[in-house]
């Protein structure tokens, strides 16, 4: 069911894209903490063509937005990453400078919904100086906000300005929408395993590897989705590891295994990698320990 309306604001966050000749790349987003209001105005004017007396063309310009986000105070790694501010390592003070130049960031979001939080990314923007205003206090003592000024833009790559989530997105998408920057998978998730398939006198002290090419849902790491038995079918008992790259999973079995044995190894379709996109078949293989 979607939504019928949407309120409030959270979950702000940002994160600094640097860009090589490999591409865009994003860092790990960061949270904006006490954000009180964002608005977008669309970019582009309507493009329209006349002729026969009549609007013969018209298209969309779509060239991203004009945003303003209220903060209750800019965050002072947001002014360094962002914003191009430098701050002094010895006398700890930070300073404007007329020549600063920041990073583009992407800009993460969530508005609360009657059904289900809907959460947003925004690819590429770029940060002006936030507006600074102070008052002096009455009988009442009003917190100052900082308003600051961006422009998100089409993402060159592909011309991406944003995404939100809805209703029906997947727990895995959903979940990990701030742990990085969600970019629709264009490249199914592979894997390789040590030992290779059909290995012959493999050590019966070995321990078997998964290496994928993608980092790995934690949840989806587990012994639910591997399987390592005897081509006689009885089934090997041990612990799973997710590495700390979240790229390899390593199976200890309990004891030694056998000499003289042929393993099966297999992991199931059903893992998946973190910007959801998950193997394309069952990877199975076989080996056989030492005499």
């Amino acid at each position: 069911m979607d939504n019928k309306v949407t309120f409030g604001l959270k979950n702000t966050h940002y994160s600094v894209i640097t860009e090589s000749e490999d591409g865009i790349k994003y860092g790990t987003p960061t949270p904006i903490p006490g954000t009180v209001e964002i608005s977008l105005d669309p970019r582009g004017d309507m493009s329209e063509f006349y002729a026969d007396d009549i609007l013969y063309y018209s298209a969309a310009n779509n060239q991203g937005y004009d945003g303003t986000l209220t903060i209750a105070n800019i965050p002072e790694q947001f002014a360094i990453d962002c914003l191009g501010e430098l701050k002094d390592d010895s006398d700890m003070v930070i300073t404007e400078k007329s020549n600063a130049v920041g990073k583009n960031f992407a800009l993460m979001f969530e508005f609360d919904g009657d059904v289900k939080a809907v959460r947003h990314v925004l690819y590429n923007c770029s940060a002006n100086r936030p507006t600074i205003s102070s008052s002096t206090k009455t009988n009442t003592k009003e917190p100052n906000t900082n308003e600051l000024s961006f422009v998100s833009s089409p993402r060159s790559s592909d011309l991406a300005v944003k995404t939100k989530t809805t209703a029906t997105t997947p727990k895995n998408i959903y979940d990990n929408w701030y742990k990085k920057v969600y970019e629709k998978a264009d490249t199914p998730l592979t894997v390789t395993v040590s030992p290779v398939d059909e290995a012959s006198n493999v050590e019966v002290t070995s321990k078997i590897t998964w290496t994928f090419n993608k980092e790995l849902e934690e949840d989806s790491a587990d012994a639910s989705n591997f399987v390592i038995m005897k081509a006689s079918g009885e089934e090997v008992s041990g612990s799973f590891k997710l590495e700390s790259n979240k790229k390899v999973v390593t199976f200890t079995p309990t004891s030694n295994l056998s000499n003289s044995t042929v393993y099966i190894a297999t992991v199931v379709k059903t893992i998946r990698a973190i910007d959801g996109s998950s193997l394309q078949a069952n990877k199975i293989i076989n080996f056989t320990t030492k005499a």
